[in-house]
């Protein structure tokens, strides 16, 4: 029961609810001062509570090494396996999970949609990283280094007659990536497959990841934009409260 009391004491924090003297804990808590300043007393020894200024508390930096820890062990495929369900579910699309890696990107995991599409979306897969909207999802926001470079290495290559092969053309579509937030693809390295993706940032706003739909063109430019773009960005969001 002690440890539930102090339990108690360090959920009374939040985003709104920085600072709190003993009096108010007492009274959100219901419990006599007396017993709260026990409590207290052993959160500020082990420093999980720190005194912000006299009469008043916050929650430790010790949380920061416990929240880098847990951001260690945090398993992407298997957070965003319940959100790409049922982006799929929604949008009757297979849902992408793709990561940045050496100038490409590669495929973390997939929820197909039923519906076989001639797009490359196995777990491992390498794609490139300046055409579809799943990579440009990403290409986006990695910083325009990277842009150069994957130009200037001459990895950029002609898949279709969509594919963006200008460095200018490209910086300008990234920036209206940025401004929209999402992207949009069509046959830009499959012909006839269409898709939609956006970022994924972690609570430090640092890239991780992008989720995309894809689907044939056909099928795909039948579906309302809006209703696809507001589906994917729930999944977004419920990924991003994960990590």
């Amino acid at each position: 029961m002690s440890a539930e009391k102090t339990l108690e004491i360090l959920e009374l924090f939040d985003f709104e609810t920085r600072t709190l003297s003993v009096p108010e804990m007492a009274a959100k808590l219901q419990q006599p001062q007396s017993s709260v300043y026990r409590h207290m007393r052993v959160l500020k020894e082990k420093g999980y509570i720190i005194e912000y200024s006299p009469g008043l508390y916050s929650l430790g930096y010790i949380f920061l090494k416990l929240a880098k820890i847990v951001k260690m062990d945090i398993n992407l495929p298997a957070v965003a396996q319940d959100a790409m369900r049922e982006l799929t579910r929604t949008t009757g699309e297979t849902s992408i999970l793709l990561v940045p890696s050496n100038l490409q990107a590669v495929c973390l995991a997939s929820v197909p949609s039923g519906h076989p599409i001639k797009v490359s979306s196995e777990q491992g897969t390498i794609v490139p990283l300046y055409g579809g909207a799943s990579s440009k999802a990403l290409l986006a926001y990695l910083g325009e280094h990277v842009v150069e470079e994957i130009f200037k290495k001459g990895t950029v290559q002609k898949h279709t007659e969509q594919t963006i092969l200008n460095l200018e053309e490209m910086r300008d579509h990234l920036e209206e990536i940025r401004q929209k937030g999402y992207t949009y693809s069509d046959s830009e390295i499959d012909e006839g497959v269409a898709a939609y993706g956006m970022p994924i940032f972690d609570s430090d706003r640092k890239l991780v990841a992008s989720l995309s739909i894809a689907g044939p063109k056909d099928r795909l430019g039948k579906k309302k934009t809006e209703e696809i773009i507001n589906a994917l960005k729930t999944a977004v969001e419920k990924i991003q409260n994960q990590i």
